[in-house]
């Protein structure tokens, strides 16, 4: 009995102790957390980076493209060479451009009391600068082809825009619709056209129906988004006169939006292609577009389920014949009708069915 006792006292005893020392290692753990996690402490650091006060290096790199802030200098980036030491003993060079001869702290005088997401901007705004500009001068090393002659357009015409930047609104994103427009280009954009088209050919009595075309519309659209467009040289050929502007121009838009701003960080946002462009970009890119994306569904159809390859490898060739029709008919529903939804009902339908 002693020892079937002693078996019934000493669980408790032990869950008990379990228990004060879970405890215990929780809060040790609630408390001290941030001291051993490592991922926390790396972001932590980089971030503190970031709000630190403007280092001399930056000073200097800063000052190269800033204004003289002094009445009267019309310096508009200053070129230093050697060091002083300004009144508060700190190292202070002096700008050798013709005219101005100011100290290096003339031209940054103006970034005293900026906030630290102003601070942010002009840090991003001149690494842009000095990372555009060894872009450039690569570009002028490689062959002369359509697509490299068109980036180096396109960088020059951002270069400018940067530089303009930081001469009258040095703490502010720059403004790149001033070179090619400001996006959406087309009033009814491609989203829009592939959700008129499902509503105006599909229903329960068609091959796919309303349902299954409302999904494959969901997966042509995130693929067309990520997709790199043809180059302008291996662009399908095709009668320009139906057209109002050129591939090569919409081509310039694409780089412009939707993949400059990948490696310009102070270009505010990066648009989708398919909520910008419209009938002639679709026109233009389908049949490439159509080409490229079954080639990638057969590449990939090893790592997708019986429900996946059903619908990519039997049902996409219908739907995108379907739409090729539709879209090389200009008079089509599809580009005259809106269908009346809303952004939310629509989202309900879609996930409803996906």
């Amino acid at each position: 009995m002693g020892g079937a006792l002693c078996s019934r006292i000493r669980p408790n005893n032990a869950g008990v102790e379990r228990h004060r020392q879970s405890r215990s290692n929780s809060q040790l753990l609630m408390n001290k957390w941030k001291t051993n996690d490592v991922l926390y402490l790396s972001i932590k650091s980089r971030r503190d980076k970031l709000h630190k006060p403007i280092s001399e290096s930056t000073q200097r790199t800063v000052a190269k493209f800033s204004p003289c802030q002094l009445n009267n200098c019309k310096c508009q980036g200053g070129i230093f060479k050697g060091v002083k030491r300004d009144h508060f003993g700190r190292k202070n060079s002096i700008c050798v451009r013709p005219g101005c001869n100011h100290p290096l702290s003339d031209h940054i005088s103006h970034l005293k009391n900026v906030s630290k997401g102003e601070l942010t901007m002009l840090r991003k705004l001149t690494f842009d600068i000095i990372n555009t500009k060894k872009t450039l001068k690569n570009l002028s090393k490689k062959p002369k082809s359509k697509r490299n002659m068109l980036l180096k357009n396109i960088f020059e015409s951002v270069y400018d825009v940067l530089n303009k930047s930081t001469l009258i609104r040095p703490l502010t994103a720059p403004n790149i619709d001033t070179i090619y427009g400001s996006p959406p280009f087309e009033r009814t954009n491609i989203d829009q056209v592939l959700f008129n088209f499902c509503m105006h050919i599909f229903n329960d009595d068609n091959i796919l129906g309303l349902k299954n075309a409302l999904i494959l519309s969901k997966f042509v659209l995130k693929y067309f988004d990520t997709w790199m467009w043809t180059i302008p040289k291996e662009q399908l050929k095709c009668n320009s006169q139906e057209y109002s502007k050129s591939y090569n121009y919409y081509y310039c838009r694409f780089l412009m939006y939707c993949s400059l701003p990948r490696c310009v960080h102070s270009i505010p946002l990066r648009y989708r292609a398919s909520k910008i462009f419209g009938q002639e970009v679709l026109k233009y890119t389908l049949k490439a577009f159509k080409m490229q994306l079954q080639v990638w569904c057969y590449k990939h159809n090893i790592m997708w389920g019986e429900h996946t390859k059903l619908f990519c490898l039997n049902y996409l060739p219908i739907y995108m014949d379907l739409l090729e029709k539709e879209v090389f008919n200009d008079k089509s529903q599809i580009w005259f009708v809106n269908y009346d939804v809303s952004d939310l009902k629509r989202k309900t339908i879609l996930l409803e069915y996906s």
